[in-house]
């Protein structure tokens, strides 16, 4: 299990090694000690941590208050106060600031833990409650949208509907894996030279801003019109209509899918049955080491509905209907 990284920034230089020392002792990685708020501010959002212990009142001219403000509007991360004022208008000013906790001077083992895993449980809490949100959200959108395609497409007669370009499904994408903090959701379509062991064609892709789409890179562009091939039994369950999802370290991370995203490190496959058949599969994938919650697998199924749901009506257009 990873340690809590933590940031201190105090600029007593005893009282700075003195909480190093306990936090260490407590199991904590102090990944850094600076002594001025402008410091923090610099180091904070390229160090990352998990939490800062910020002293309120710093030398130089900007104070613990003042800092921690300016972290947040960058990055959010959780900042503890540490001080041994309890002037009544400087905590006002402090609490403006949305801390995840107050620590005074001077201070014991057992304030200093209790206070960083209260801080650490709330900060995952909101930022989970976030996530739902945000999810929820998504599939609103998605919702919204396949009822105006819905409309638009039985408003008109059978001879003026037009077909659905899977790539039209992309605002869809987006959003969910924007909510869900993915790196790409890619939609593969089934192509039925063997119905025992199919290829897929890439027919859509959201990627993250930092991602390469795949429709760019050199393993799948090389490849032109050639389709690719999953694992048989990754196969077996998707026609079953069952998610297939995969971590580090899997054994079928051998098989083709995988190895033309290498940047895949966590994924989640959905399958897509379209009018009570089996036309393909999304890929949600994510660079970072991660489990899928049940409330995330929920939801990406429901997203599969709607762009399967918006597939099937390019299909009526083309003559299925």
């Amino acid at each position: 299990m990873n340690k809590v990284r933590i940031l201190i920034v105090e600029d007593e230089r005893i009282v700075a090694e003195d909480l190093r020392f306990t936090l260490m002792g407590l199991g904590y990685d102090v990944i850094g000690i600076f002594e001025t708020g402008e410091k923090a501010v610099e180091e904070a959002v390229a160090l990352d941590p998990d939490i800062i212990l910020m002293d309120i009142m710093l030398a130089g001219k900007m104070d613990g208050i003042t800092a921690a403000d300016k972290i947040h509007s960058q990055k959010e991360i959780p900042v503890i106060y540490v001080t041994s004022y309890a002037d009544e208008n400087l905590l006002g000013r402090a609490k403006l600031t949305g801390p995840s906790g107050y620590i005074l001077k001077p201070f014991n083992e057992r304030e200093i833990q209790s206070n960083i895993e209260i801080a650490l449980f709330r900060y995952q809490m909101d930022q989970e409650l976030r996530r739902r949100d945000a999810i929820l959200l998504a599939l609103g959108f998605g919702m919204e949208w396949f009822l105006r395609q819905m409309g638009e497409y039985y408003r008109l007669p059978p001879a003026e509907r037009k077909s659905l370009d899977p790539a039209e499904c992309l605002p869809i994408l987006e959003q969910i894996g924007t909510a869900m903090n993915l790196s790409r959701i890619a939609l593969f379509r089934c192509a039925d030279q063997n119905p025992a062991m199919p290829f897929f064609l890439l027919e859509s892709e959201w990627a993250d801003p930092a991602a390469v789409p795949l429709s760019e890179s050199p393993r799948f562009r090389n490849r032109g019109k050639e389709a690719i091939g999953i694992a048989p039994g990754d196969l077996v369950e998707l026609k079953r209509g069952h998610p297939v999802i995969h971590g580090t370290g899997d054994p079928s991370g051998e098989n083709e899918l995988r190895r033309l995203v290498p940047d895949i490190v966590s994924s989640a496959c959905l399958p897509l049955i379209v009018r009570d058949s089996f036309w393909g599969f999304i890929l949600f994938g994510s660079e970072k080491e991660r489990t899928w919650g049940g409330e995330e697998v929920e939801a990406m199924k429901i997203g599969s509905f709607i762009i399967a749901g918006a597939i099937g009506l390019l299909e009526s257009v083309n003559g299925n209907e």
